[in-house]
């Protein structure tokens, strides 16, 4: 026999100084597993990648090489850390995020890590405002740091002192090519079209290795060729008259590059003891070898190129590609990596689900022999959707816990560029989740409404207690608004049928790029929207003047919160979900930026109050660019957790580990005139309110337990409780311009 009984007590004020006792916190977590195809994946939480550099690094105390990949598209560096394959011999790639926080905050377009002084340990190299900035690393004792070295770095020019110049677009050489003992470093003029070799003259004017003195030496036209497009090269200039003028066999063309990009690696691919370069540039697919007759110093000359390299399986994208020479196998020699180096995918060329191209060394680092193994390297591990991946967390199946769906960007090539929505059962418990992938394609989402960006987001829209989906997505015209509606009962397996969503008319303001939150902002019991715009910044409050299931929505402030148009350099679009995150009985805002910040925020008590930031979680640091956010309690600690969708097309799961509010400060209300009652009751409970208002009845931790409903002053309502589970819960009367009434609900049996 299930029995309930109430305590009752009035609560004025509710909290005191309810933040400080809370304070929000996450952390990033890997442990919840995930399962792909019958295969556990090792690094499911990364948050993906797109375009990658990558670099070896010792990270911690053990004695391999560990790596950081920086991803061009988010600026991001994700970190990994070298273990026994689990599966086999060799090294395996274990993410490892807690070293990405002690690298610079503010890195853009390419990141290779050097080791500039030979102190053993790999600095950073990168390019900034003013030019390129080196960071010295300072490492001790496992803990990582590094420290501004130079900033920009300077050369002796061909007009003297001067920055040294590499456009934002090209990826340098650095590495030490006169075999010296210091490094140098090779990139191209401005033109996009001549190889500026800049020179470290620090062994030669000091006889110590380690330094940053840098002069461009080889004349006008180092290494005795010109180049303009595609595989147009021009070998055989003649550069040492000085004035890099006189040419033996130039082509003149009369043409101009459209616009530069330019990415050099250097490789001795040959065995012959001379170093080559592997270019490759904006407009072309493939990577060319340059073969470099000799020597390796500012007099290098270079007599012949290979438009397909390697010869077998060569590395070829729709455009930009590059290429690093680094040991990622463990095996002592140096490996070939491929990924594009763009900022976008541009008119969807790219498969960003495998942009990582792997070319095992099955030769040595002096004489390589290149045989491509995968072209989803790191990517295979993770869950990698391959562009802006946005979940979303329910209780679909009716088990108890947490199911996942994932939308994303789109999948294919071009004009067949298509997203849906893939699915993930949580076969594990409440506290500790384990997904495994059941379709790519829920509901037929990606077959049926051929969309791009497809955003799920789970919300009890009609008020029914079972909880419905809402999808947005970019359709042939604008952006796309459907509710497909629960037709199952309260905690039951969910029951949608896509074939009769209901379509929703797309607010005006509403731009492709925007973000749709479905939440009731006015207390009304109604959902409304509020939506985070990618153009401006801002945040659009659209009031529902209509029913729940019938919305009229009707603009009520297009700066929502306070947030102004001077905020979109730094967050663009906000991704927009409200939870009560510490158990304080009080909604908080997260707004997950395409910026990469994540920022929490008390939820105002009226629709025209600013919001007032609680958090800005430094500790977290760049989860990555184009965040889609939702929360859910995972590991069954009430309170919710967070996952975050990234522009890179994977996950990140942060555990909340805030300070969990008690309530206290209460004052027992006088148990003869009860407002909600009987005691006990088997099923049914009785609201008899002193004031007009509308009643929540959520759990500790806030999580709604039933829809609000509106109640009248000493008019009775009745609540049914059938489908309450055991446990402790709150009733709120929440009153305008009074305080808010609770009462403590337990059932039992």
């Amino acid at each position: 026999m299930k029995k309930l009984f109430t305590l009752y007590f009035l609560v004025i004020p509710l909290f005191t100084n309810a933040q400080s006792a809370g304070k929000i916190a996450f952390r990033y977590e890997q442990s919840p597993t995930v399962s792909v195809d019958s295969r556990t994946l090792l690094n499911p939480w990364v948050g993906g990648l797109n375009t990658t550099q990558y670099s070896t690094i010792r990270l911690n105390n053990d004695a391999r090489d560990d790596l950081a990949v920086f991803d061009r598209s988010t600026n991001k560096v994700s970190t990994f850390v070298a273990i026994d394959n689990p599966t086999g011999s060799g090294i395996a790639w274990q993410y490892a995020p807690e070293y990405e926080t002690a690298f610079p905050a503010v890195m853009y377009s390419w990141m290779l890590l050097v080791d500039y002084d030979f102190d053993g340990r790999k600095d950073i190299f990168t390019n900034s405002a003013k030019g390129v900035t080196v960071f010295h690393n300072e490492s001790q004792n496992g803990l990582v740091s590094f420290k501004v070295a130079v900033d920009p770095l300077k050369t002796v020019g061909f007009s003297g002192l001067q920055t040294l110049y590499v456009t934002t677009v090209d990826l340098p050489a650095i590495t030490d090519y006169d075999d010296d003992g210091d490094i140098d470093i090779i990139t191209f003029d401005a033109d996009g079209n001549i190889i500026a070799y800049q020179q470290n003259m620090g062994v030669e004017r000091t006889g110590v290795k380690g330094g940053l003195d840098f002069m461009r030496t080889g004349n006008q036209c180092w290494g005795h060729f010109h180049k303009e497009f595609c595989n147009d090269f021009t070998f055989g200039i003649d550069c040492d008259d000085g004035s890099g003028t006189g040419r033996i066999g130039v082509k003149q063309s009369g043409a101009r590059p459209l616009h530069t990009g330019n990415t050099l690696t250097v490789v001795d691919t040959d065995g012959d003891g001379n170093k080559d370069l592997l270019f490759g540039f904006v407009s072309c697919e493939n990577i060319a070898r340059l073969r470099n007759g000799g020597p390796n110093s500012e007099k290098a000359n270079f007599t012949s190129y290979d438009s397909l390299f390697p010869a077998t399986n060569p590395i070829l994208f729709p455009a930009f590609p590059a290429t690093y020479w680094e040991d990622v196998d463990g095996d002592g020699q140096k490996d070939l990596l491929a990924s594009p180096n763009v900022s976008y995918n541009d008119a969807h060329a790219f498969d960003f689900q495998a942009s990582g191209w792997f070319y095992k060394n099955m030769g040595t680092t002096q004489k390589p022999n290149l045989k491509l193994i995968q072209k989803d390297f790191l990517q295979s591990d993770m869950l990698d959707l391959g562009e802006r991946a946005a979940p979303a967390l329910a209780d679909l199946d009716g088990d108890g816990d947490m199911d996942l769906l994932v939308g994303y960007g789109g999948i294919g090539l071009g004009s067949n560029y298509r997203a849906g929505v893939w699915q993930f059962e949580n076969k594990g418990t409440t506290q500790n989740p384990a997904f495994v992938l059941v379709t790519n394609d829920y509901l037929g989402i990606g077959k049926s409404l051929g969309q791009t960006n497809v955003v799920p987001s789970f919300v009890d829209v009609d008020g029914n207690g079972s909880i419905d989906l809402v999808l947005t997505g970019i359709g042939a015209a604008n952006v796309e608004i459907r509710v497909v509606f629960n037709s199952a009962a309260k905690g039951a397996a969910v029951r949608y049928d896509l074939a009769s969503a209901t379509r929703w008319t797309t607010p005006d303001l509403m731009g492709s790029l925007d973000l749709l939150t479905v939440t009731d902002v006015d207390r009304d019991g109604k959902p409304d929207l509020l939506i985070g715009r990618y153009n401006f910044g801002t945040i659009l409050y659209y009031r529902n003047a209509g029913t729940a299931t019938n919305p009229v929505f009707q603009l009520q402030n297009q700066t929502f919160g306070g947030f102004t148009t001077d905020d979109f350099v730094y967050a663009r679009a906000r991704s927009l979900v409200v939870a009560d995150l510490n158990g304080d009985q009080k909604n908080e805002l997260i707004a997950a930026a395409d910026n990469g910040t994540v920022r929490v925020y008390q939820f105002p008590d009226r629709p025209d109050q600013s919001l007032t930031l609680i958090d800005s979680l430094p500790a977290l640091g760049l989860p990555g660019k184009g965040l889609i956010a939702a929360v859910a309690d995972l590991d069954g600690d009430q309170l919710p957790d967070l996952m975050l969708g990234s522009l890179a097309g994977g996950l990140r799961y942060l555990k909340n580990t805030s300070q969990k509010v008690v309530v206290t400060g209460v004052t027992e209300e006088e148990p003869t005139s009860p407002w909600v009652f009987p005691n006990p009751t088997e099923r049914y409970l009785t609201i008899r309110p002193r004031y007009d208002g509308r009643i929540e009845l959520v759990s500790l931790s806030g999580q709604a337990m039933l829809p609000i409903q509106m109640v009248k002053a000493n008019i009775e309502t009745t609540l049914d409780l059938v489908d309450l589970p055991d446990g402790t819960y709150i009733i709120r009367l929440l009153i305008d311009n009074r305080p808010a009434q609770m009462q403590k609900v337990v059932v039992w049996k």
